[in-house]
């Protein structure tokens, strides 16, 4: 009956010896422990590896590439993105210039409004907080009728002025005698073309 219990026992911790060292979580683990404590123990793996070496270098290779494309990947998403984002301010600030017709040094305060906030995303707001900023120009003297209008040659004395007046008929002939003797120099000089 004694021998009976020990082989008993002996079943038992056989089983749970076998079921450890298949486990998945833990059987990695008691084999390496197994084969430092019994180096002359052949594991199972081992038997594979002539087999299996060559394809876990490559699946090895293909995992680095692998990381490698998304790392690239990711690059060239952020790289995009930075590129449209530049593109899409460039456009806002652009329109936002022509809309509130900034000289270059309204542009340039524009953009120094929109850092000077930290709102680098509205240029509309700060054209028109500069164009709101910045006074109108004056206007150059009177701007109703006439400051040095010389009607008819009254001011400056011309002779075909003074023929025009007096005799139409005569200055209409002079007029047609210098346009055939040379006709684009009279246009030149007439229309100033």
């Amino acid at each position: 009956m004694a021998g009976e219990q020990t082989d008993y026992r002996l079943l038992r911790a056989h089983e749970l010896v076998n079921a450890l060292w298949n486990d998945a979580e833990l059987g990695s683990k008691i084999r390496e422990k197994a084969k430092a404590k019994f180096p002359d123990i052949t594991l199972p793996e081992e038997g594979m590896v002539p087999v299996t070496k060559p394809l876990t270098d490559k699946i090895a290779v293909l995992e680095e590439t692998i990381a490698q494309l998304k790392s690239e990947n990711e690059d060239q998403k952020k790289a995009r993105a930075d590129a449209e984002m530049k593109r899409g301010l460039e456009e806002a600030l652009d329109k936002a210039r022509r809309n509130y017709n900034l000289t270059d040094e309204g542009f340039d305060k524009m953009v120094a409004r929109m850092k000077e906030t930290g709102n680098l995303t509205d240029a509309d707001a700060a054209a028109a907080w500069v164009a709101q900023q910045t006074p109108p120009p004056k206007a150059p003297g009177p701007v109703w009728g006439a400051q040095a209008l010389d009607l008819f040659g009254s001011k400056n004395e011309d002779e075909k002025w003074k023929t025009l007046h007096r005799d139409p008929v005569k200055y209409m002939d002079d007029e047609l005698s210098e346009f055939v003797r040379d006709p684009d120099k009279y246009v030149r000089e007439t229309l100033g073309a």
